[in-house]
């Protein structure tokens, strides 16, 4: 009994620092990103673009700390965020170049207008002071320095509606590259848990897949040597997982019926795990990603009091977090 209080101790104390690694750095960049989108012009200009910026943060927010997952959707929420921005303000820059074309034409009228009362008043007082010419000349020159300066204004904020329209297009871009790029992942992933169905029990759980293998497959009775079937069952499991995400933590636990002491049984499904570890990370499993667990008799999927109960007992367990 002391062992087994031992044994989950330890395990919720790894759980306990598995959770305590906090958000990743690019949640933090997407959370600033939106609160500057949903607080900025974007949330007037642009808000169904920052209503994505908002849904793709909260399914990051969502997701394991610190996961691909998790670093995955932020970094998708904060080029979402960006998106948001860029389009809010190719829609100023579009609003303000229609209000200086506005003025522009205005402008243009009324110094026509003016040019032309000036030319009327030029021909009444020619006759009486040349000085009266110059003053319309000079006021003349100044209007169309005016128009000038409204015509370098107008070609610089088209020149910059391309720039922002190039930029928009990037932005798409990019976000539809990485979409598929995790789609491909995703299939490719499923794909190779697809691949041990006829092998082993596979069940998809909300933290993680579990491949549950029959001990009886894998070992001898009361030996955590494997056998040579259970070689060929492994080489299909080390092919699956390699095909797998190399951060996705795996734990193999052993586990056993009731018979025999605590003690005996905590040892051998520990061997087990470490057994079928071996096995894997020489098929080519990082040995980082991998960790065996004992688990004993203190985790029955089954009634030990039939051998059918028992048979099911004796198992391994490779759980793939996600």
């Amino acid at each position: 009994m002391a062992h087994r209080t031992l044994a989950f101790t330890g395990i919720a104390a790894l759980l306990v620092a598995c959770g305590s690694t906090g958000p990743s750095e690019q949640l933090v960049k997407a959370r600033s990103a939106y609160d500057h989108s949903a607080n900025g012009a974007a949330a007037r200009y642009s808000p169904a673009r920052v209503l994505d910026a908002k849904q793709a943060l909260t399914a990051a927010e969502r997701a394991d700390d610190n996961s691909p997952e998790e670093k995955h959707l932020a970094y998708i929420a904060t080029r979402k965020a960006a998106l948001a921005d860029a389009e809010a303000d190719f829609k100023i820059q579009k609003e303000s170049a229609a209000e200086a074309d506005t003025e522009y034409q205005r402008l243009l009228k009324q110094q026509r207008q003016a040019a032309k009362a000036d030319l009327e008043r030029t021909r009444e007082a020619l006759h009486d002071t040349v000085d009266a010419l110059g003053t319309i000349r000079e006021d003349l020159k100044k209007k169309d320095a005016k128009v000038d300066e409204l015509n370098e204004k107008r070609e610089a904020l088209e020149a910059r509606k391309a720039e922002l329209e190039k930029t928009q297009a990037a932005l798409e871009g990019d976000l539809t590259a990485s979409e598929k790029a995790r789609k491909e992942a995703e299939a490719r992933a499923a794909a190779a848990l697809a691949s041990l169905d006829k092998l082993a029990n596979i069940k998809e759980e909300a933290r993680e897949t579990v491949i549950t293998l029959s001990g009886s497959v894998l070992f001898e009775t009361g030996k955590s040597a494997l056998l040579p079937i259970a070689k060929e069952r492994l080489n299909k499991v080390a092919d699956a997982l390699k095909e797998m995400d190399s951060s996705r933590k795996i734990v193999i636990e052993g586990h056993t019926d009731s018979r025999g002491a605590d003690k005996m049984n905590y040892k051998l499904s520990l061997d087990r795990a470490a057994a079928v570890r071996e096995y894997l990370v020489s098929q080519g499993v990082d040995p980082q990603q991998v960790q065996a667990e004992g688990k004993g008799e203190s985790a029955p999927i089954a009634d030990n009091g039939t051998p059918e109960g028992r048979a099911n007992n004796r198992r391994v367990e490779i759980h793939i977090k996600k």
